[in-house]
């Protein structure tokens, strides 16, 4: 069974097991249906910010922060604003699947 990103359950239960930290900042996250602050909840991020989102290598976990500051920019344009720079994110510090995403499909 797909759900609303097209993805198989069992593909996004692998990818959110796989992203236990935020793949941008590595912020521990919680879910959001335990509360907390927003900004650290777990959210399904579309590396690409275009359609189609129905491929693993295209999805994955960030904390709620890095997933608003984002928002639809390209990740190695995001890279160079404000909010990556303070917080020291950037190619090589990024998650591998981010990595690899971006050598896949931005560069």
């Amino acid at each position: 069974m797909k759900n609303k990103y097209g993805l198989p359950e069992k593909e996004l239960e692998r990818t959110k097991t796989r992203d236990k930290t935020c793949v941008y900042c590595h912020k521990v996250m919680i879910e959001p249906s335990s509360g907390g602050d927003r900004k650290d909840w777990a959210t399904i991020e579309h590396l690409n910010h275009l359609p189609p989102w129905d491929k693993s290598a295209t999805v994955a976990y960030c904390c709620g922060s890095c997933n608003s500051s984002r928002s639809n920019k390209r990740i190695i344009d995001w890279f160079e604003t404000s909010y990556c720079i303070g917080k020291n994110i950037n190619f090589d510090t990024v998650a591998q699947p981010v990595r690899d995403y971006v050598r896949n499909y931005e560069k």
